[in-house]
């Protein structure tokens, strides 16, 4: 069986932040404080009128590497990034950048870490589920979710506005509380694309309740599993309606309707449903699967884009 913890500990295409290893090299190995590092550089797009502070488009960046991202930060303010930005001096980006920077920052300090993407519980509203990231991270014992966009403001946020109810078709309700950002849980916080996936096959959820603003379905949960399946192989790649000058077209099987797919197509994804629910035990399977499959690999055209 491969071993995931060492696998998750060396960066990927996108996270190899190797560089800037003079910006990241006086960070601690502490992930908590690695992620809340993030918090002070980046804002995300769609808070940022709550944050008090105007759209600007010079400061947006939605950048397939890393270290771009870095070089966009410190251009921003040539400080050192362990010293919180005020929010009009942060790059705008979306919950991606969040965790693939702070999933860079914790490979770069050798502790093994992943990027998750699916649905957050606490972010949806009137039982909905609304698309994120978040990051997982080794701690010696077990992985740890975490959640780098949720900071102190937000989180007051989230209690103003009262918990998202959500309850699945046979009256099972997935979420109990409000979470602790620092330690997410995969059972009432955050539902992997995987496992929402299957709800939505099994007719437990509705998938037009999976999605963000006014888009919504079963295409969106697709697209949502293909992004975690690619970052479980350690390609995270950016969200492609944060990227629509990108040649997304060439990935048939994330922009295809869902009545342009077949048995197949849907036979395959049902499968790597099943895998990404398992990282650690299916690690191997996960990615022969993917290196095998040309359907499920992010194109090499966007590979190649900044």
């Amino acid at each position: 069986m491969k071993d995931s913890q060492q696998y998750y500990k060396e960066p990927g295409l996108f996270t190899n932040i190797s560089s800037h290893n003079y910006v990241i090299e006086n960070i601690a190995n502490n992930p908590e404080y690695i992620c809340q590092i993030v918090q002070g550089l980046i804002v995300h797009g769609a808070w940022t009128k709550l944050y008090g502070i105007p759209s600007d488009s010079e400061k947006e960046s939605y950048p397939l590497y890393l270290s771009d991202l870095l070089t966009k930060i410190l251009n921003l303010d040539t400080r050192s990034i362990l010293i919180p930005r005020l929010p009009e001096d942060r790059v705008i980006a979306s919950c991606r950048e969040f965790a693939t920077l702070a999933c860079a920052i914790l490979r770069a300090k050798g502790i093994p870490a992943r990027c998750r993407c699916g649905f957050a519980v606490y972010l949806g509203y009137q039982g909905s589920l609304e698309d994120h990231w978040v990051v997982e991270y080794w701690n010696g014992c077990k992985w740890i979710m975490n959640d780098p966009q949720i900071d102190p403001f937000q989180l007051s946020m989230l209690y103003k506005w009262e918990l998202n109810k959500v309850t699945l078709k046979n009256e099972k309700i997935i979420n109990s509380d409000f979470p602790n950002p620092h330690n997410i849980s995969l059972e009432s916080d955050f539902i992997v694309a995987g496992k929402a996936w299957q709800l939505c096959r099994n007719g437990l959820f509705d998938p037009m309740k999976c999605g963000i603003e006014d888009l919504w379905g079963l295409w969106f949960v697709r697209g949502q599993l293909l992004r975690d399946f690619a970052a479980l192989n350690k390609i995270e790649t950016t969200p492609h309606l944060c990227r629509p000058d990108l040649d997304w077209d060439t990935w048939r099987l994330l922009t295809a309707n869902d009545s342009e797919l077949d048995e197949a197509d849907f036979l395959l994804l049902d499968k790597i449903a099943s895998l990404s629910l398992d990282a650690d035990n299916n690690l191997g399977t996960i990615i022969e699967t993917y290196e095998c499959n040309v359907s499920l690999q992010v194109p090499k055209r966007i590979l190649e884009s900044r």
